[in-house]
């Protein structure tokens, strides 16, 4: 039972990761209240079990949802910088929006089972492993970890090119760069798309792991991601060789390691929103008592 509960919080875990990994650049880099995670999440989902029911490969599938997920940031970043719409009421616009769209493109249909043989989950990799499910997790940690790393190796690289410096830099001080000539507004519509074209695939990526699309699974995810980040960074504050990427997965798996505790222990699924809710409540207050104390010892040690 415990085993089957560990191998459930690790491919949970590290589907939000990528999830996490998106509201890092948004949240972390740009200081952007991005809430167009709850719905480019469901809306790579819908996009991607879309194709294969059509007869598309999985691998080309998930590309269209990261794809999917990259258009949702483009309009959010539009919104912002073009239309001039604040930041939170450009994801709020943007949100609204693709929940009709994705009911649209599931025909009304709340829940879509996945009917295709091959999935990302169910290849031949994975019949390796034979019938018995705890094995065949083993195998969906494998290709999960093979994922994440690969998100986060690309991240990591881009984040080191001059385009990722800047990236950093208008999230540090907008008002330097634009006084040095640099156009923030595009590089704050680049990072929208490369966080919500993540989220878009970790959308598709859940939906296969989970065999089915539920559009009511993105409900809360800027909480999850949010709260994945904050724990992350606050647990790696003074390692200063953990990247942020890392630090978010490892944060998503922490959380998601709670929910599935608060879970085991008898508490109905019914408030799992609420739980999520009064989770990431207790993370921000501890976070502002951890920050209050590093100023004080700060200030003692000056």
């Amino acid at each position: 039972m415990a085993l089957n509960i560990l191998l459930q919080i690790i491919q949970q875990g590290l589907c939000y990761a990528l999830v996490a990994m998106g509201v890092y650049i948004t949240y972390k880099i740009l200081d952007f209240p991005d809430l167009t995670v709850d719905s480019s999440f469901p809306f790579g989902g819908v996009v991607c079990i879309s194709l294969m029911q059509v007869g598309c490969p999985f691998i080309v599938a998930l590309i269209m949802a990261f794809i999917a997920g990259a258009f949702a940031g483009l309009i959010t970043g539009l919104l912002h910088v073009k239309c001039k719409i604040s930041n939170l009421l450009s994801g709020i616009i943007t949100m609204t929006a693709l929940l009709s769209i994705n009911m649209a493109i599931a025909r009304g249909n709340s829940i879509i089972p996945y009917k295709t043989s091959t999935t990302l989950f169910n290849n031949a990799f994975i019949s390796l492993f034979g019938p018995n499910i705890q094995l065949q997790a083993f195998g969906n940690i494998i290709i999960l970890v093979i994922v994440v790393a690969a998100a986060k190796l690309l991240l990591d690289l881009f984040l080191k090119t001059k385009t990722g410096f800047m990236l950093r830099a208008v999230g540090n001080n907008e008002q330097m760069c634009t006084s040095l000539g640099c156009n923030s507004g595009n590089y704050k519509i680049l990072g929208l798309v490369i966080a919500n074209g993540m989220v878009g695939l970790a959308g598709a990526i859940y939906g296969q792991y989970m065999n089915y699309f539920d559009n009511q699974s993105g409900v809360g995810m800027v909480v999850i991601a949010l709260a994945s980040v904050i724990i992350g960074v606050s647990i790696f504050r003074s390692v200063k060789f953990v990247k942020g990427t890392t630090a978010a997965i490892i944060g998503a798996l922490i959380y998601t390691a709670a929910l599935n505790v608060v879970i085991a222990i008898g508490v109905p699924t019914t408030y799992l929103k609420l739980l999520m809710a009064a989770i990431f409540a207790i993370i921000l207050v501890l976070n502002k008592f951890v920050l209050n104390k590093d100023k004080k010892l700060k200030k003692e040690a000056k």
